[in-house]
């Protein structure tokens, strides 16, 4: 697989919301629902099969907006607002409000229940 077309690649330039510091808060922002921000570096692996578990399950997770994709290396500050210590790192929002982190190339299993937890708040 060339570079150009790894999970990563694919999952910031079409298949997910690609976020950065100018974007970023009117999309946590919007009313209702839940979100997923997925943060994630170039080079991190585990960022790559995480981003590949969500292009193949990510139409089964309870979410209302598309997963959002945060890179740390163009976006220290959000990744430092958010207290990104790791890559692959995913925030859930609920109604704007951060309400859970798992840090990890998540199972489609453990995505579920990261949104199970979201509903249930």
């Amino acid at each position: 697989m060339l570079r150009s077309e790894t999970p990563f690649r694919q999952a910031v330039m079409t298949q997910r919301l690609k976020l950065d510091g100018d974007t970023f808060d009117a999309w946590r922002e919007r009313p209702g629902g839940a979100r997923l921000a997925v943060f994630v570096a170039a080079w991190c692996e585990p960022c790559e099969s995480l981003l590949a578990t969500l292009a193949t399950s990510g139409d089964g997770l309870p979410l209302d907006q598309p997963v959002g994709v945060v890179d740390v290396d163009r976006e220290p500050v959000l990744a430092e607002r958010y207290g990104v210590r790791g890559t692959p790192t995913l925030t859930l929002f609920v109604n704007g409000e951060a309400r859970t982190s798992r840090v990890g190339a998540l199972s489609r299993s453990q995505l579920a229940q990261l949104c199970d937890e979201a509903a249930r708040s």
